[in-house]
């Protein structure tokens, strides 16, 4: 079985500060494991039939120039699906108070669920 540890020579890094150089290495490190799981997925994606998963070169390739084009699937957390339907919903709500914004329940109801929407909104693009 081989291991996990590979030594990566990065031309011009020995003139960084150590702190830098510290940081170099967890990007890299960071990197690779990117690498490594797109090309898990990207074998997944092409397996056909029963038998064992095989990454290949190529593989490894195409993970690596997807992530150097900022294409890496990440997987999505929960929490985000969970703000996009109340962001949602509160878009619906808004929708049927504003068709009473005559009367002071509908105008609070409406400014209440837009602020809902849009803080929701805003919340869940940064995750």
């Amino acid at each position: 079985m081989a291991s996990d540890d590979r030594i990566i020579e990065v031309p011009g890094s020995g003139a960084l500060p150590p702190d830098a150089r510290m940081e170099l290495e967890i990007c890299l490190k960071e990197f690779g494991i990117d690498i490594s799981t797109e090309a898990n997925r990207l074998e997944v994606s092409y397996h056909v039939g029963n038998g064992p998963a095989i990454i290949t070169s190529s593989y490894v390739r195409e993970a690596y120039q997807l992530g150097r084009r900022g294409h890496i699937q990440r997987p999505v957390p929960p929490v985000k699906h969970l703000l996009d339907i109340a962001s949602y919903t509160a878009a619906a709500v808004a929708g049927v108070f504003a068709s009473n914004l005559a009367s002071p329940v509908g105008s609070i109801g409406f400014a209440v669920s837009l602020l809902v929407g849009i803080s929701t909104y805003l919340v869940g693009r940064n995750r």
